[in-house]
């Protein structure tokens, strides 16, 4: 008799912990859906924006304008370009604002940089903004006040003298260029001068952040949040919508610069992390720093090293793995399909598993076909060991309401690139990977 009971005990604890065990593994495997609404691809690839320095005469972007610059911003697809901009005088600025009203007609437009009475080389004044705008044939979406204001430098003075050249950018944009639809961001104030910064709510229509992680990942919470450098902003501008004039990495592995670098194959790992993680963000828009490494000066200086393009021209992986990007969220680059007149959310699609750090969205091209990157928000970078790691992956199931046979996956590489593969479903469901290199799910019209 107490051997049956003891058999019963036994076997009644295990059928305990097997049920608790099943019931952690239930709770572990969340379902997430995506039947909300998609954002518009299209949408997405518009606010991708990079940095150039056209005025700056005798540099790359000088010399090497047509056969390189303009050669890749063409390359790339990207329409958004900021630029600092002066006042026009014959002989003096002819190429800067020949350069942009070039660049208008491929259809891109500018956020202009306007510097305050700070900046140690030139000043911008506001009522120079008309003929600004009519020189660039009235490309300009957005007006900026001063890149990085020095109010450190002087702290009894330069806060005062950004804040009435912000107030008077304002006031000429909505008094002078009234029609012309025109955002004014605010200086992008670096972490260390915000505090000197004059409140600016009513002369700041968007707040203008320079979120650089450093060595970190995109989606960190450490100090190189960007929801840090968000927050940070709001007793200046208050709660307005904010873009990032200038983000990204850099490569300079031998540098003394408390900003830390990352491998190239880092870089072009976190880069379309980064626009798609701001993107999701709210970020109205997002600048690179910046299309072609404006000096040459060796592995130790970060200035040498946040080009798209190298010093010398060469694309860089990063380069690769944002061209990439954008033409998948593109499309096709033929002939323009006619938008699909497809339903306005996508067929109920879900993810099932582990979804710690996993980052997503649908997203919805103009010819109907349905993306959803998926990546895993963790670091890639052992900054101790100044080494790449290896990716971290995890299997998801995924389910497809309309019972597809397959669905094409596309895997990006720490070279720039990605490939292409069908995953075959069984009645819609079927098993993916995901890592913390971008996968987009592709699900055709």
């Amino acid at each position: 008799m107490m051997d049956l009971n003891r058999r019963l005990i036994i076997r009644g604890l295990a059928a305990t912990a097997a049920a608790t065990m099943a019931g952690s593994s239930t709770r572990a495997d969340e379902r997430r859906t995506y039947d909300a609404p998609p954002e518009r691809a299209a949408d997405f690839v518009g606010r991708i924006g990079v940095n150039v320095h056209l005025a700056q005469k005798g540099t790359v972007y000088d010399r090497y304008y047509e056969s390189s610059i303009l050669r890749a911003i063409e390359d790339l697809s990207i329409k958004q370009i900021r630029q600092g901009v002066y006042s026009p005088a014959p002989g003096v600025t002819d190429t800067l604002y020949t350069r942009m009203r070039e660049l208008a007609r491929l259809g891109c437009r500018f956020s202009a940089v306007c510097n305050d009475p700070s900046d140690q080389y030139v000043t911008t004044p506001p009522s120079a903004l008309p003929l600004i705008y009519e020189q660039c044939d009235g490309a300009i979406d957005i007006v900026e006040g001063g890149n990085e204001p020095a109010l450190l430098a002087d702290p009894t003075l330069n806060p005062t003298l950004s804040w009435l050249h912000q107030r008077g950018l304002h006031e000429t944009v909505r008094r002078e260029l009234a029609g012309s639809r025109i955002d004014v961001a605010s200086p992008s104030y670096i972490q260390g001068n915000i505090a000197l910064a004059k409140p600016l709510a009513g002369f700041a229509d968007l707040s203008n952040l320079h979120p650089y992680p450093g060595m970190e990942h995109p989606e960190t919470r450490g100090p190189g949040r960007l929801g840090g450098f968000r927050a940070a902003m709001v007793p200046v501008c208050g709660g307005v919508a904010s873009l990032i004039t200038e983000t990204g990495y850099h490569t300079a592995l031998a540098t003394a610069s408390a900003h830390l670098p990352v491998s190239e194959a880092i870089r072009a790992r976190y880069m379309p992390r980064l626009l798609l993680f701001a993107y999701l963000a709210g970020m109205r828009r997002t600048y690179i720093y910046e299309l072609r490494s404006s000096f040459g000066r060796g592995p130790a200086d970060p200035e040498s090293a946040f080009g798209l393009l190298t010093h010398e021209g060469r694309p860089t992986a990063a380069y690769r793995a944002v061209k990439t990007l954008i033409a998948l969220f593109s499309g096709s680059r033929g002939p323009a399909a006619a938008p699909s007149p497809g339903p306005a959310s996508p067929r109920p699609i879900a993810t099932i598993g582990s979804h710690e750090d996993v980052q997503g969205q649908c997203f919805r091209r103009d010819d109907g076909t349905i993306l959803l990157p998926l990546w895993l928000g963790v670091f890639g970078w052992d900054r101790g060991a100044q080494a790449t790691r290896g990716p971290v992956s995890r299997s998801l199931r995924v389910e497809c309401g309309d019972r597809r046979n397959a669905l094409t996956v596309h895997r990006f590489d720490d070279e720039g690139g990605s490939q292409a593969a069908s995953v075959p479903l069984e009645d819609g469901v079927g098993r993916i990977e995901v890592s913390d290199r971008l996968t987009v799910l592709e699900f055709a019209a």
